[in-house]
């Protein structure tokens, strides 16, 4: 049995931080047995200030500054497009050798909407509806190339087989994007995609694409109710429950103890991490140190491998 313990870089650069600081917390956790950060992001300032570095810079800086942890950029699709998303993730996958991980943002706020020409956010099932979209359109870029696509042959001086190219074409009520991406297939083939369920809705979209699924703290005693419904929409989806990992938020000051007995009851295969305002990086460490002793990290060379999730079949 593995478990997949994730947490948060601590937001903004810290005194005396920016990216010395954030390399030295990253390669901590590595060290501490944690799988994947999630860099926190949002298109508007915070109640408490400024949020930090724009998340997809800042794991390309870290990607080449560290070895071993997942990095995970949190993007909102309410304000993005996926071609340019889709190049950025694509190339940090590259870059790092399998790395790389995508949390779709959490709703829009009034004043993430305030930023980008809007009166106000969409209406929840829209912004669903949207990401759902952003996420297909994306996994499709994705896959814009064979993985034998670009052979880089000298002897035969066949660089690239232009019949292992496929076109998206894809028109939606949201995107129109003809594709192909820019760049070869991902070594994950699609970095592992993070998404919030907190309701059966969000279950779904989890289900049809998506590899972490987060049960929100505020809704951890829907936990079990949640599973169900993940169970169900893989079913639906024709996905193999067993290819997503269904991780519960906790508070980074939950003793290891009470962890090591929720992950052998389940359903929780593993854990998110929360640091109460942005503190309790420390905390998180010593819990996943104490944590590893019993369950130690999966093995691969890639953050796919490592947490047992297959790599997605190209088109």
């Amino acid at each position: 049995m593995t478990v997949t313990l994730l947490t948060s870089l601590p937001a903004g650069p810290g005194p005396g931080g920016g990216l010395p600081l954030a390399r030295a917390r990253a390669r901590a956790a590595h060290e501490g047995g944690i799988d994947a950060l999630i860099l926190p992001d949002r298109p508007s300032t915070g109640p408490d200030g400024p949020d930090g570095f724009e998340a997809g810079t800042l794991a390309a800086a870290l990607t080449v500054a560290t070895e071993g942890i997942g990095l995970v950029p949190t993007i909102s699709t309410e304000y993005a497009a996926p071609y340019h998303v889709a190049r950025v993730l694509a190339t940090i996958d590259q870059f790092g050798g399998g790395r790389a991980g995508w949390a779709i943002a959490p709703t829009a706020t009034a004043a993430d909407a305030a930023n980008h020409h809007a009166e106000a956010p969409a209406p929840l099932h829209a912004q669903r509806a949207r990401a759902d979209e952003f996420a297909r359109v994306t996994a499709g870029l994705w896959d814009s190339f064979q993985d034998d696509a670009f052979l880089r042959d000298r002897d035969s001086s066949v660089y690239f087989v232009p019949e292992r190219l496929r076109g998206l074409d894809h028109r939606g009520e949201y995107f129109a994007v003809a594709g192909p991406l820019n760049i070869a297939r991902p070594p994950q083939g699609h970095p592992v995609l993070v998404r919030r369920v907190s309701d059966p809705e969000d279950a779904a979209s989890a289900a049809l694409l998506g590899d972490l699924a987060v049960v929100p703290l505020e809704v951890s005693d829907a936990a079990a109710d949640l599973a169900r419904a993940l169970d169900d929409a893989c079913a639906a989806a024709g996905r193999r429950r067993q290819d997503m990992r269904l991780l519960l938020e906790r508070r980074a000051d939950t003793s290891a103890d009470d962890l090591l007995r929720e992950a052998e009851a389940g359903p929780a295969d593993g854990f998110v991490l929360v640091l109460a305002d942005g503190a309790g990086f420390e905390t998180a460490l010593e819990t996943a140190r104490t944590v590893r002793q019993k369950f130690p990290q999966g093995t691969g060379a890639t953050l796919r491998a490592r947490l047992g999730l297959p790599r997605p079949a190209g088109r």
